[in-house]
């Protein structure tokens, strides 16, 4: 099952990019609450006031920047826009004292956000145009991903614990430069998606494939959002765990994560896509009942292996299935699986503390298995959705 082929350079190329890209933003965006606190002296609700300006700014900035790309214009571009606001947003870091400054510049972070999206597109566009297997590099792009935010926020919290926010953000700075370079290495200057048909420029109707692909998608996201958000606390202060617990059920997690993105491609291939996702619905909501009832460290970390199962084939999956409900629209579909991601995070990491603050955080766990049941419960409902090619589409 896990044959590990070379990929040609160019798609190695852009693996290394969106790897850059994923470092420099997992190495901001979960430092961010923690620098709000400590670093500007604020009171943790003032977190959601930061969170509510990025987030539907990033919305804003995802489809705006995917549909900038299926009208043709040059991804090299719409990407470098990204690339210079994280080297705009990490340079003010590195000098500022203020929390409204960092309001002010939330807007940068919500450009350098779209980037991921940029990539992904950009890599499929890059599959099509040369007859590769687009699953097959998408499992590929979706595990630098899973390097990234193994290897970013780890080092990221490390530096500031150890030399301080402005040596952590002076680095950042430096990968944005590595990020730069990289772009303009990787990526042509007049690449750009296919011109598409006149006529769908005029009627555009509802894709609600699209939409009930996001949906499922959002239930996944909601699920590990609320568990990663609640799991330190949960182990450590309700369960009575060590406080190492909830590291090494994380490293455990990503270990395995990575292994089983590849094998989701050849399993989907001999089964199909929906029933691996809904088996990994399945497991999602077997992990969270089971960490609820975890009581030593053997076994939180053996439903971690289970944990990072149902993630790893979900992420090895997901954003092809929703690229293929809109195959002639790589730009669109791609943002809307990013906000999904976005708005899922968003949700899982606000409503943690709601849940927990009225009951407990046992009850997050719950509610996170209930998140990924109703992923499962359209999935079912939905079986008869299926893609269309483009030419059913035109």
């Amino acid at each position: 099952m896990f044959k590990f082929k070379p990929l040609p350079r160019q798609a190695a190329l852009i693996f290394a990019l969106l790897l850059t890209n994923s470092i420099c933003i997992s190495a901001l965006v979960p430092m961010m609450g923690f620098f709000i606190v400590e670093g500007l002296g604020q009171a943790p609700w003032q977190i959601g006031l930061y969170s509510g300006l990025v987030l539907p700014l990033t919305l804003v900035a995802n489809r705006w920047c995917g549909e900038r790309l299926d009208h043709g214009v040059a991804i090299r571009k719409l990407l470098l826009i990204s690339v210079c606001s994280f080297l705009a947003l990490t340079a003010v870091l590195i000098q500022t004292a203020s929390f409204y400054v960092l309001l002010a510049i939330a807007p940068l972070m919500s450009l350098a956000n779209m980037g991921s999206g940029t990539i992904f597109t950009f890599g499929r566009l890059y599959a099509e145009k040369h007859g590769l297997d687009i699953g097959k590099l998408n499992s590929w792009l979706r595990m630098a991903v899973s390097l990234a935010w193994m290897i970013g926020p780890a080092a990221a919290f490390s530096l500031s614990a150890t030399f301080g926010f402005t040596t952590a953000f002076a680095i950042s700075f430096v990968l944005g430069v590595c990020y730069l370079i990289l772009w303009h290495v990787v990526v042509p200057k007049e690449f750009r998606a296919p011109p598409r048909p006149k006529k769908d420029a005029q009627t555009d109707p509802m894709n609600w494939g699209l939409l009930i692909a996001a949906t499922i998608c959002l239930g996944f996201v909601i699920t590990n959002s609320l568990f990663l958000s609640a799991m330190p606390l949960y182990f450590v202060q309700e369960t009575g765990l060590p406080g190492s617990t909830p590291g090494f059920a994380l490293s455990v997690k990503c270990l395995v994560e990575v292994f089983v993105i590849f094998g989701s491609v050849r399993l989907a291939e001999r089964v199909g896509v929906r029933p691996v996702l809904f088996l990994a619905a399945v497991l999602a909501v077997i992990s969270m009942v089971l960490f609820s009832h975890a009581t030593t460290l053997w076994q939180v970390l053996s439903i971690a292996v289970l944990e990072g199962t149902y993630y790893g084939l979900f992420a090895g999956l997901s954003i092809t299935f929703v690229q293929s409900f809109a195959p002639d629209r790589p730009g669109r579909a791609t943002a809307v699986y990013m906000n999904s991601l976005f708005f899922g995070g968003f949700i899982g990491s606000v409503s943690m503390g709601f849940i927990a603050s009225a009951t407990n955080f046992k009850v997050v766990l719950y509610v996170a298995a209930a998140a990924s049941l109703v992923s499962m419960i359209v999935l079912l409902a939905t079986a008869r959705v299926q893609p269309k090619t483009i030419e059913e589409r035109a």
